[in-house]
């Protein structure tokens, strides 16, 4: 390998089959959580917005998981979750400006639409499955699920509020999503 060419590693993982010894799930999800406050400190340097910057923590968790046995080393793992962290923060900055520039002109249109019975009925079965899926969940998944996205605090904060550690909020976070999406097959 050249001195002038870049290092694939930090651009994608391998591809599946070069790697039989890679890391499993379980293990990333260590790295994941254990890496995690630095990750957030990354995404919270460049986009200004904490919530923002542990959502895209989370969202790099997942499509992580998803490639997780890619991986030779736990610092192969934690090189690749920068390295996504650092473009979802981009590709975030992107779709923020393009959605302003969409709704500056659309606000007029929405504000003089109504919903019709069949969005109602639609969205009514959307959350009877919402609930069914959630219903699922230990409650201490659940507790930390609505903690985080629907009352807005962060994983310390409900540490304190729960009794736990942080370390455990994350991992009852990520099992929270992993269900959800799982379940209600969200694609990521």
């Amino acid at each position: 390998m050249s001195h002038d060419a870049p290092d694939q590693r930090l651009d994608r993982p391998r591809s599946l089959g070069q790697n039989d010894s890679g890391l499993n799930a379980a293990e990333l999800l260590r790295v994941f959580v254990g890496f995690r406050a630095k990750l957030e400190r990354i995404l919270h340097g460049r986009l200004q917005s904490r919530d923002t910057a542990q959502d895209l923590a989370q969202e790099t968790c997942l499509k992580l998981l998803r490639v997780a046995e890619q991986f030779p080393s736990e610092d192969d793992a934690r090189r690749y979750l920068v390295r996504m962290a650092v473009n979802a923060a981009t590709d975030h900055h992107r779709t923020e400006g393009r959605r302003a520039e969409l709704l500056a002109g659309l606000v007029e249109l929405f504000d003089q639409t109504q919903p019709g019975p069949e969005d109602a009925l639609v969205a009514r079965d959307e959350v009877a499955q919402l609930e069914r899926v959630l219903a699922e969940l230990p409650p201490k998944c659940r507790d930390v699920l609505y903690l985080s996205r629907v009352e807005g605090m962060t994983h310390a904060e409900i540490a304190g509020v729960l009794g736990v550690s942080k370390s455990l909020v994350d991992k009852y976070a990520v099992r929270a999503l992993l269900h959800c999406r799982e379940r209600l097959k969200i694609q990521t």
